[in-house]
């Protein structure tokens, strides 16, 4: 019977002070996040149009966008785009962004693209997904960086 009263008692000061000596540990963890760098040539690797990917039937080998780092953007060839002339750029959030923002030269206002910028297969990937005209058709573009040392 002292076993069973014991043995909790034990567990719990071991549980506590294990808590307590993680607690330093924790405090010095930093949880900023980088700001997302996004300069630099892109490729697109796929192209999807409402999920069906048209990556077969368009060629997609010259098509480019740049990044510069002084906040432009310019455009390599043309397919149908969320924009069709250079121009300037912002992300909605350096942070944690959810839209990537283009104002093309000449366009009184922005055109706005939802942006993710996940990991796959070991490589970042640049994805912007956007409707041209009818709502009902959405087109996401996947690019990845000519360079990847950037």
């Amino acid at each position: 019977m002292k076993i069973n009263v014991i043995l909790p008692a034990v567990l719990l000061a071991f549980g506590l002070t294990a808590l307590s000596s993680c607690e330093d540990g924790i405090s010095n963890v930093s949880t900023a996040e980088a700001a997302k760098d996004i300069t630099g040539s892109w490729k697109v690797v796929q192209l999807t149009r409402n999920g069906e990917d048209l990556s077969e039937r368009l060629d997609l080998t010259d098509f480019r966008i740049d990044f510069n780092p002084d906040g432009t953007y310019t455009l390599a060839e043309q397919l149908p785009f969320i924009a069709n002339a250079p121009g300037t750029y912002s992300l909605s959030d350096p942070q944690y962004p959810f839209a990537l923002i283009l104002r093309p030269e000449g366009v009184q206002e922005d055109v706005v693209a939802r942006f993710q910028f996940p990991v796959v297969e070991g490589e970042r990937q640049l994805s912007l997904s956007f409707s041209l005209g009818c709502e009902s058709n959405v087109y996401q573009f996947n690019f990845e960086r000519e360079n990847q040392d950037l």
